[in-house]
């Protein structure tokens, strides 16, 4: 069995949106006298590699702990995407992308869920690209940067086109040592009552037989 681990790193070098920033308070160190070594983390429901739920744009949308599990594990596909631009419909209609699928897209950015600095120009989708997954009826879209919506999006339109047809998102993936293919993914989000988002600890695991 392999398990690519596809999840960033939440620490100084993480990239976020505005005053987001992560940080870790360490309370208590073994070092210094304490019994225990004990740290406090201060964070958003978006932080790092997260995952969005309907409710984060739409109003009475399945949270954090309504949400069916089944989003966030089973069957996924990695798919690369050869493009310098937004992902569009005639991007997606080249891969095989069946009903009920966990679709993960890797445009190449992943490198930069390491850098602090944030990078304004990230390639997201497009709306007729959420069009198309969700006649596809796909169950979750993963994109390998912070967000499905370009940078200077006011509105949304991925965001709300996707969680208002039941679809959850998942973003700041980390998948370039990941090879393209069908995999296993468990990216559970923490229960947090109402919550419209959450951190995962996003793997992939394929198993022997299917290497």
């Amino acid at each position: 069995m392999t398990i690519y681990d596809i999840t960033a790193t939440i620490g100084d070098n993480l990239p976020v949106f505005g005053n987001e920033r992560p940080t870790s308070d360490k309370v208590f160190r073994l070092a210094n006298g304490a019994p225990y070594n004990f740290t406090k983390l201060h964070g958003s429901t978006h932080t790092g590699t997260h995952a969005d739920m309907p409710s984060h744009f739409i109003q009475d949308g399945t949270t954090c702990d309504t949400i069916s599990l089944d989003h966030f594990y089973g069957r996924s596909k990695v798919l690369r995407i050869a493009t310098t631009n937004h992902i569009t419909e005639k991007d997606l209609a080249r891969h095989d992308i069946d009903a009920g699928d966990i679709v993960l897209l890797s445009v190449g950015q992943s490198k930069h869920m390491q850098c602090a600095t944030l990078k304004q120009d990230f390639i997201a989708l497009t709306p007729c690209a959420a069009e198309f997954l969700i006649l596809k009826r796909v169950k979750t879209v993963g994109i390998d940067y912070l967000s499905v919506d370009p940078y200077k999006s006011t509105d949304f339109p991925v965001h709300k086109a996707l969680l208002g047809n039941g679809i959850t998102i998942l973003e700041g993936l980390v998948l370039d040592h990941v090879p393209e293919g069908e995999y296993t993914l468990s990216a559970l989000p923490l229960k947090v009552h109402d919550g419209d988002g959450s951190p995962v600890r996003a793997v992939l695991v394929k198993s022997d037989k299917e290497v």
